[in-house]
């Protein structure tokens, strides 16, 4: 029986089913949580590596130096 959202919790807390359990039932599980934020964590260390990888690409024959002081590339002569 599918109980509505105006009438009484069948929890027994005298609330209405739409401010009781109406809301637990529409969130995440503790497994789906995990497995969201292991791939978040996965996608923002992808995301570091490829920033990092960028930012220290130097190619062939480019006759360039970093300059920690300007915090950026300067191509010598």
């Amino acid at each position: 029986m599918k109980v509505g959202r105006n009438a009484p919790c069948p929890c027994g807390s005298g609330k209405k089913y739409k401010h009781c359990c109406l809301t637990k039932r529409a969130g995440f599980s503790g497994r789906q949580k995990l497995i969201l934020s292991g791939a978040v964590l996965l996608l923002i260390g992808a995301v570091v590596a490829i920033a990092i990888t960028i930012r220290d690409y130097q190619p062939e024959g480019a006759n360039r130096v970093w300059s920690e002081e300007h915090g950026h590339w300067h191509t010598v002569p």
